[in-house]
């Protein structure tokens, strides 16, 4: 009976002693170069304010038939994005596609919101801008909703590579494209 007095004695010893210790610990050091504190007392980590640029490509597919006069060609396209982080949640993006077929031009501009994670994120985002549309149809406001997968490589994860699906959605007709593509690009 007495050892097991003892036992419970001892583990309410080591229970009470316990948070006290975690409380004493100081608070922590940030001095060093800018930005380069972490754990108590520091930055939060690297996420902070930075560009990306990337360069876009994959298949383009118009969902109905260009018009008459209008260049024709394969149906990819190629494009880049140029985004301001906010934070590792959230981006600002600008971006600029070419379809070659149909030889539509698309100039965005929009928010993207990235899910937690690591090394892969879901994205999800709404732009809005100018869609040109060769031979009589001319230039459309559009929106262009995207959903996407990405991942960030390299010693300081500055290196982007991305799948995404986007609609580009003309306002007033001219039929949607639908862009399936590809992105490589780098974190500043």
């Amino acid at each position: 009976m007495m050892r097991h007095v003892r036992l419970c004695g001892a583990l309410a010893m080591v229970a009470a002693t316990v948070p006290l210790t975690a409380s004493a610990q100081s608070r922590g050091r940030t001095d060093g170069p800018e930005e380069s504190e972490y754990g108590k007392g520091g930055y939060s980590g690297p996420g902070g304010r930075s560009v990306s640029l990337q360069l876009d490509w994959g298949a383009a597919i118009n969902s109905r038939k260009p018009p008459r006069g209008a260049p024709e060609g394969p149906p990819l396209f190629v494009g880049a994005t140029l985004s301001l982080w906010g934070a590792d949640w959230y981006q600002l993006d600008v971006s600029g596609a070419y379809v070659f077929d149909g030889g539509r031009f698309v100039g965005m501009v929009g928010p993207r919101f990235r899910t937690w994670g690591w090394p892969l994120v879901f994205t999800a985002g709404l732009k809005a801008g100018a869609i040109v549309i060769p031979e009589g149809e001319g230039l459309r406001f559009g929106i262009s909703p995207q959903l996407g997968a990405e991942i960030l490589l390299g010693d300081r994860e500055n290196i982007l590579m991305a799948l995404n699906y986007t609609p580009d959605i003309p306002i007033g007709g001219g039929g949607v494209t639908h862009r399936l593509g590809m992105s490589v690009g780098y974190k500043f």
